[in-house]
């Protein structure tokens, strides 16, 4: 939509542009920020800077192969089969090995790494604050939230972290503490779930497999929670807005603007843009719903 873009060239984002910061960023495409690259600074981390590619303009660009964790340290690091899965962490086989993906997470090797402090990444790179967060690093993601320093971590408007369902990795957050310790600053705005197959893939024969894909549900893996900021002021509710714009939560956004009163005269544009673009979609519904309605009606029949 159209709107993203423009609420990205607010003027207040003209002052001190939208920070947006993955760590974990592997094999990211970043299409989910594209409408506000031009408008925003891109901090990637990963320690696996081959598979990262951005294609888009940004107003500035960080893309930096390092691991960032909670403390400074010279650490193990355990290298995957699937380098996607790879962790400061150790691999939890007991859990994993009843898993079909099990393969993904078997250490090829363990190699000492130089890992920094993310306040001290911020600090070296003179990143003062954070807009929006998404964070993957198997099984760190809440530490690292944690750490960062009172004064970012409470202004941070979307947060999305990506905890899993069980202990793949010793001593990893879970999502039990995850929620627990959000909801001091943030309210959970939404969840998206990994599938996988829990079942050993050697118990499995070669039609076994082909019959598990094709007609077996798979189970809940892991979950990527976004989490939205519990305060607001302009600049929140603004970044706000194009998270939920972006992920098609309109009357959301809508509601946004009509509880936060002081900010709606300042907001008036944003707010007609969105009441127009629910009006086409009602005209849309009203001239549509009886085709949706009589193919429901056929297939149910069938």
């Amino acid at each position: 939509m159209n709107l993203i873009k423009k609420i990205s060239e607010e003027k207040i984002f003209k002052k001190r542009p939208i920070v947006l910061m993955h760590i974990g960023s592997a094999g990211t495409n970043f299409h989910k920020w594209n409408e506000i690259s031009k408008n925003s600074i891109l901090v990637s981390l990963d320690g696996n800077l081959e598979k990262k590619k951005i294609t888009k303009n940004y107003l500035k660009i960080i893309n930096k192969n390092v691991i960032v964790s909670d403390k400074n340290s010279r650490s193990k690091f355990y290298i995957t089969k699937d380098t996607d899965c790879s962790s400061l962490l150790k691999p939890n086989e007991n859990i994993y090995k009843n898993w079909y993906a099990a393969h993904r997470f078997k250490v090829k090797k363990i190699i000492l790494a130089d890992v920094i402090e993310i306040n001290k990444f911020l600090k070296k790179n003179e990143i003062n604050y954070i807009d929006w967060l998404v964070i993957d690093i198997q099984g760190m993601d809440l530490r690292v939230i944690k750490k960062l320093k009172e004064n970012i971590k409470k202004n941070i408007s979307i947060i999305d972290i990506e905890p899993g369902f069980e202990p793949f990795y010793v001593n990893a957050d879970n999502i039990i503490q995850v929620f627990d310790y959000m909801k001091k600053y943030y309210e959970f705005s939404d969840m998206n779930f990994g599938l996988n197959y829990k079942v050993k893939s050697k118990n499995l024969k070669f039609m076994e497999k082909k019959l598990l894909f094709l007609t077996n549900q798979a189970s809940k893996f892991y979950t990527n929670i976004n989490f939205v900021n519990k305060h607001n002021d302009k600049r929140k509710i603004l970044l706000k807005l194009i998270y939920l714009i972006s992920n098609n939560k309109i009357f959301e956004a809508r509601d946004l603007i009509d509880v936060n009163i002081k900010y709606k005269k300042s907001l008036s544009r944003i707010y007609s843009e969105i009441n127009k673009y629910l009006f086409l979609q009602k005209i849309k519904f009203l001239i549509f719903f009886p085709f949706y309605y009589l193919k429901k009606i056929i297939f149910n029949f069938k």
